[in-house]
C-alpha cells in the first residue's frame, strides 16, 4: 500500500437490551438483545459549556428484513433498505 492509500471503515454495530413480553399478558418478561448495523454519515460535537460529548449520526439498516448471515457466518446487510430513520444518534462509547 503506498502512502497515498487510505483505509477507512464507516461501520457500526449498536447493541440494545430490553425487556421483552410475549403477549400484553406476559408476567414473565425477558431481557432480549438486539444489534443494529449502520454506517456512520455524520460526527457530531456537543458542546454543553462544561463538557462534551461525541455522537455518531447514523444510518441504520431495516433490521426487520435485510439482515442475513450467510453460510460462513458473515452478516450481510443491505443499505439500500435503510430503517430508524428517526433516531440516527449514539453516542460514541456505545459504538462498536
Amino acid at each position: 500500500m503506498d502512502e497515498k492509500s487510505t483505509i477507512q471503515n464507516w461501520g457500526v454495530t449498536f447493541e440494545t437490551e430490553s425487556m421483552q413480553f410475549s403477549t400484553s399478558k406476559d408476567t414473565n418478561p425477558i431481557v432480549g438483545s438486539m444489534t443494529y448495523y449502520g454506517i456512520i454519515e455524520e460526527i457530531w460535537e456537543v458542546d454543553y459549556t462544561k463538557f462534551f460529548i461525541l455522537v455518531f449520526k447514523c444510518k441504520w439498516v431495516d433490521n426487520k428484513s435485510e439482515v442475513k448471515i450467510d453460510e460462513s457466518g458473515f452478516i450481510l446487510v443491505d443499505f439500500w433498505k435503510i430503517g430508524y430513520r428517526n433516531e440516527p444518534f449514539i453516542m460514541v462509547p456505545q459504538a462498536s
